[in-house]
């Protein structure tokens, strides 16, 4: 209507204009009387053919542009529909590996969840010790790596006897972790053996950049609905299980229990509890004495710390030193034993001055970029040398030190600190670090000192660590010992220095005093007694 109204005033405008001038020109009159004329004179018919005609060519005309600009919009509809599919695509897939991503992962098991249809297990795979090759081998080696796993992982769910069975997922997570969807199961019996055979097929040497690498991997299971229905309730129980894996030795699997929850529990109420201690001054530390097996003198003593807690009463440190180092809380622990220890050594010294204490570093110390300073600070407070404080670091905390914890290390040692290796044998092998860096001596691991004694198998290990130690040139330390037959052992081997319960017990300074104290006692009495 509006249209046809609009088609009215335009045709109204235009011939009031065409009559305007016709009556202002004469020979604009004369034409128009003229075509007048014709067009009576014209067959009707000839003239509506004409007008049809025009109409025609303009519909024509119209239809050909028409479809012309609907070809165009089909063509960039489709290029848009295109670029929207590798966007969604490329939104959910991991470029490293070919597999879905986390953001895919997380949508599928909330579809998952949603749907509730059987049962689902949910596995986090998490690749152990990649740093390492990383370290070693440099991030394309890992890189490689990462993606031979993926192609693994996915071979393996495919070629197996429940391929056909059960729907199965997998997707990329995280740098070195992955998960797997497995839909339709009864319960953990029904993937354990797949469970199994992906852990075997994983293990399997690769061979890169001239290297024959072997990769292990933690892995937590949790199943719905026996083990929760929400999906990050489903999520935290795999990643407890699979934590449970890697504090076992890792390379492994672990299905959910209930008690993990409840250690997870345990270690938050600690967690709280220990940042309490450390606020209230709760610690004190305990001074085992390192001697010399051939003189029978203390030479200096190693530093324990104690938790004095207002219930449970005086705690042992491998009751909450893991949990302090999980939650960082071990920084600040850290510091105030080293201000502690060189408190009490200088107050030690006055009665020898060639006493030394080592102290236990943890991983999370030589991250802290302040340590080194803090260090220097303090051996000035109390005008030490940085000589008579040894540090002590676990071959694990060595495997696992990166570039900056590892110039760390060599800051303490140009400042003038001693550096033991702590538990020597137990952990990863640490011999490439004793030839990269210099360290003043070796502990060894009680594990050996215990079967020396009968153990013929122990004492060739003892020896073997004490031929290296001597050729060397690194000082010997045993420690846990509880016999004197242990003692004449290592001191045939050539190891002078020993620490133990047969000697002496972890004591409170006051308690290291009266020790000290007796001890020289003795000591004056058997030189009068000899004189």
């Amino acid at each position: 209507m509006i249209r046809t109204l609009i088609i009215g005033s335009g045709l109204l405008v235009l011939f009031s204009c065409v009559y305007f001038l016709a009556f202002s020109s004469d020979t604009l009159w004369f034409f128009l009387l003229e075509l007048r004329h014709i067009v009576i004179e014209t067959p009707t018919y000839l003239v509506i053919t004409a007008i049809v005609s025009v109409f025609s060519v303009i519909y024509i005309y119209k239809t050909y542009n028409y479809r012309r600009v609907l070809r165009q919009t089909n063509l960039e509809l489709h290029r848009l529909q295109g670029q929207l599919v590798e966007l969604d695509l490329s939104a959910y897939l991991d470029n490293g590996t070919g597999l879905a991503n986390r953001f895919k992962f997380l949508e599928m098991l909330d579809t998952a969840m949603a749907e509730g249809q059987g049962n689902t297990a949910l596995c986090i795979l998490d690749l152990d010790d990649l740093k390492n090759i990383n370290d070693t081998l440099g991030h394309h080696v890992g890189d490689q790596v990462i993606s031979i796993i993926a192609q693994r992982i996915k071979l393996s769910l495919e070629h197996n006897d429940s391929a056909d069975i059960f729907e199965t997922h997998i997707f990329r997570i995280g740098g070195d972790e992955f998960a797997i969807l497995i839909n339709g199961i009864s319960g953990a019996k029904d993937i354990a053996p797949i469970l199994k055979k992906l852990l075997k097929n994983i293990r399997r040497k690769i061979e890169l950049s001239g290297e024959r690498i072997s990769v292990g991997v933690s892995i937590g299971v949790s199943i719905s609905p026996e083990h929760g229905t929400c999906s990050d309730s489903l999520l935290k129980k795999a990643d407890m299980a699979m934590y449970k894996v890697k504090e076992s030795g890792k390379h492994g699997i672990a299905f959910f229990k209930p008690e993990y929850l409840r250690e997870l529990e345990y270690r938050v109420h600690l967690e709280q509890e220990l940042t309490q201690a450390i606020q209230r001054g709760e610690f004190e530390i305990y001074y085992q004495p390192v001697i010399d097996i051939a003189t029978e003198k203390e030479l200096g003593f190693e530093a324990l710390i104690r938790w004095h807690h207002p219930v449970r009463g005086l705690v042992p440190p491998d009751d909450f030193i893991p949990v302090a180092e999980q939650t960082g809380l071990i920084v600040p622990m850290g510091k105030w034993i080293i201000q502690q220890v060189c408190s009490d050594l200088s107050l030690l010294q006055v009665t020898n001055p060639e006493y030394y204490i080592a102290i236990n570093i943890a991983p999370q110390q030589l991250a802290d970029h302040g340590f080194v300073h803090h260090v220097r600070s303090i051996l000035a407070s109390h005008s030490l040398s940085p000589k008579q404080i040894h540090f002590e670091i676990t071959e694990t905390t060595l495997m696992n030190a990166d570039s900056d914890n590892l110039g760390v290390l060599r800051e303490l040692n140009n400042l003038g600190i001693k550096l033991w290796i702590d538990d020597f044998g137990t952990g990863y092998s640490s011999f490439s670090y004793l030839h990269k860096f210099q360290f003043y001596g070796i502990k060894l691991d009680r594990s050996f000192i215990e079967g020396v004694v009968d153990s013929e198998r122990s004492q060739n290990i003892v020896k073997g660590i004490c031929a290296m130690g001597d050729a060397l040139k690194l000082e010997l330390l045993g420690e846990g010992i509880e016999q004197p037959e242990q003692a004449e052992f290592l001191l045939k081997q050539g190891c002078f220095k020993v620490q133990g319960y047969w000697y002496a017990k972890p004591m409170s300074l006051p308690t290291l005093n009266m020790w000290l104290a007796n001890r020289n006692e003795n000591v004056a009495i058997d030189v009068i007694d000899q004189a």
